[in-house]
């Protein structure tokens, strides 16, 4: 008796897992005003939310929630960058540096997506090396959708 045993082959790809938001922080403890920002970025739009934060907390400013649609393409971009940025963000502690000492102001950003949730803070303004492009995109957008009163 012969036996015969078949077997199937599948190529198995292991993608990095896509980027559906974005989330980028900013906070300021010693201001005055509007001192955290809280930017989220997905497939169809970006929503700034900003708030009294700090010594400012006893501001009564309320909570403003400014939004922008994207383009598809604006959206490809920002994902492309991010995708890009994934690996080395990946390889990043959750702090760099002494976030918002001596009031420097902090920054955050969150890649969101199916298996993926990581986020790093550090100093406001810092370079990223790997990270950079996409911080650019998400710091532009930002100051897009910052009031220009308080740019």
């Amino acid at each position: 008796m012969t036996l015969f045993v078949l077997a199937s082959c599948q190529r198995v790809t292991t993608e990095p897992s896509a980027i559906t938001k974005i989330t980028s922080t900013t906070s300021f403890g010693m201001c005055v005003g509007y001192c955290k920002t809280t930017l989220e970025i997905t497939e169809t739009e970006a929503v700034l939310i900003r708030e009294a934060y700090g010594r400012g907390a006893g501001a009564d400013l309320p909570l403003q929630r400014l939004t922008t649609p994207l383009s598809a393409q604006e959206w490809q971009d920002i994902a492309a960058a991010a995708t890009a940025a994934a690996a080395a963000f990946d390889t990043l502690p959750e702090r760099i540096g002494c976030p918002d000492c001596a009031d420097g102001g902090a920054e955050s950003l969150t890649l969101l997506g199916p298996g993926r949730d990581k986020s790093v803070t550090f100093d406001f303004g810092a370079s990223i090396a790997g990270v950079q492009p996409l911080l650019e995109q998400v710091r532009a957008l930002r100051l897009r959708l910052t009031p220009s009163e308080d740019r």
